[in-house]
């Protein structure tokens, strides 16, 4: 049986560690940031979870109707850019525009579309340098010989994104540097007379990790915005030191409305990562595996939950997914019925959207989702050659519609 009760659109909050009615600030307009990739190798499908998690999540917000600003960094000063160009015997910024070109390849490829902008953070270098003088003049940074400093002392509310609290936080060296007043406080800048840097009040030098998120954030989006999301294992360090330094700046919070991450992807129970070198390529993964078929294989994951990639699963999500297709091929290939109903569709067809929609408005959970558009499939290949072509046209529009959100009829 479908359920036909009417609701609305609910979130897990990681700040709140609850799920959530969505009131976006501005109705009927979603501002979202996603931090993008590291460009210094070619991303793999650990990435490609998260990045299709929130391209569904895009395209369900704007099956409701909302008008959606999504923006995406690009990290291309980070260290470990510096350290394969210098391996390599390459400039960094050429070696970083080279895999930013092979990410935004794979991502049209997976049919990642609705990234509104993508934005590097080599080109925002100015913003970062703005808030870290805001940081230093309102006493919360300080600066030592290796660098610019977060005083994680100063913002009380640090940890509560991870749920730690000040004193766990003491136990846990953020980065290792002799010259810090805490190992708990994180850089916002560090010095380098050499290689990749830039002029800065401290000296040359490269910006932090997580001031390059709030800087671009920020400037495009506004002090305040409704959805920054993530992979989990960015929860701590990476987001809880953004909500202490935008929040130290504004004197605003939340800094951002709702957290949302993704689960981590593991083969054979360890986390698919290039550090660990178990990492399978998006590219290498589409050679055998279509586009539809990864999304549909992720889909019928919940987005929040860790995720164990299999070959079996993939082939498992392609069984079901032609049966899903094959359904659709006979409903669209049968003979039409000549008779006239008078324009009503023969069955409910609206019931299946709704089920739809209560699968998605349940922190959009795409198994579920997953199993009502098998269901409607399967009805309109048992019902194709009953209906009319009023009520094949609207039938067909109202899969399309749905299936679109999933990306999985491309």
């Amino acid at each position: 049986m479908l359920s036909l009760r009417k609701t609305s659109l609910k979130v897990y909050n990681s700040l709140t560690r609850r799920k959530e009615s969505f009131t976006p600030s501005v109705p009927g307009e979603v501002k979202m940031f996603v931090c993008g990739p590291t460009v210094y190798d070619y991303v793999h499908l650990g990435h490609a979870r998260t990045y299709l998690a929130f391209d569904t999540i895009t395209r369900y917000l704007q099956f409701l109707g909302y008008r959606v600003v999504y923006l995406m960094n690009i990290t291309d000063v980070a260290e470990k850019i510096v350290q394969r160009a210098e391996q390599l015997k390459r400039n960094p910024l050429d070696l970083a525009r080279e895999y930013e070109a092979a990410f935004l390849e794979d991502m049209r490829a997976l049919g990642v579309t609705q990234v509104k902008n993508f934005e590097r953070a080599s080109e925002a270098i100015p913003q970062m340098i703005a808030q870290v003088n805001e940081l230093i003049k309102r006493g919360i940074a300080y600066e030592t010989q290796t660098g610019v400093y977060f005083d994680v002392q100063k913002y009380p509310n640090f940890g509560q994104l991870s749920g730690q609290s000040q004193e766990e936080l003491s136990l846990r060296r953020l980065e290792l540097c002799s010259s810090k007043r805490r190992p708990e406080d994180f850089s916002l800048w560090r010095k380098y007379d050499k290689g990749l840097a830039w002029d800065s009040p401290w000296g040359r030098g490269r910006p932090g990790w997580h001031i390059e998120d709030t800087a671009i954030s920020m400037d495009q989006l506004g002090d305040t915005y409704d959805i920054h999301g993530g992979a989990s294992e960015l929860i701590f360090p990476h987001h809880e030191a953004e909500i202490a330094q935008a929040e130290s700046i504004t004197g605003k919070a939340p800094f951002v409305r709702y957290w949302l991450h993704t689960g981590l992807l593991t083969i054979g129970g360890r986390k698919m990562s290039k550090s660990l070198g178990n990492m399978v390529r998006i590219r290498d993964a589409l050679r055998e595996y279509t586009p539809s078929e990864l999304r549909f294989y992720f889909a019928t994951h919940y987005y929040r939950e860790p995720m164990m990639f299999s070959k079996t699963g993939l082939d498992k999500a392609r069984t079901r997914l032609n049966r899903l297709r094959k359904n659709f091929n006979v409903f669209k290939e049968a003979t039409p019925n000549m008779r006239d109903h008078g324009g009503k569709t023969l069955p409910k067809f609206s019931a299946y959207e709704n089920a739809f929609r209560t699968q998605m408005n349940d922190d959009f959970y795409t198994p579920g989702a997953i199993k009502i558009l098998e269901m409607f499939a399967s009805k309109l290949a048992e019902t194709g050659s009953k209906l009319d072509e009023h009520s094949r046209a609207e039938a067909e529009a109202r899969f399309r519609r749905m299936a679109n959100v999933l990306g999985i009829l491309a």
